[in-house]
């Protein structure tokens, strides 16, 4: 029975995971991550993806 009661826990820390990068500037922001090239662009106060690819490094190869 303890074990279907800890199943409806609820949860009491929520992890975030923070990577290093460089501080957002202007309206547009590249970056790799994992691989893929992502372009961020800053509409209406809020930074959203606006374009993923491959990498320049993974194309040359």
């Amino acid at each position: 029975m303890k074990q279907k009661y800890d199943m409806y826990a609820r949860t009491g820390a929520v992890i975030v995971a923070v990577r290093p990068a460089m501080q957002r500037t202007g309206t547009v922001h590249t970056y790799v991550l994992n691989g893929t090239l992502l372009r961020d662009v800053l509409a209406g106060g809020k930074w959203v993806t606006h374009h993923a690819s491959i990498s320049l490094e993974s194309r040359a190869a």
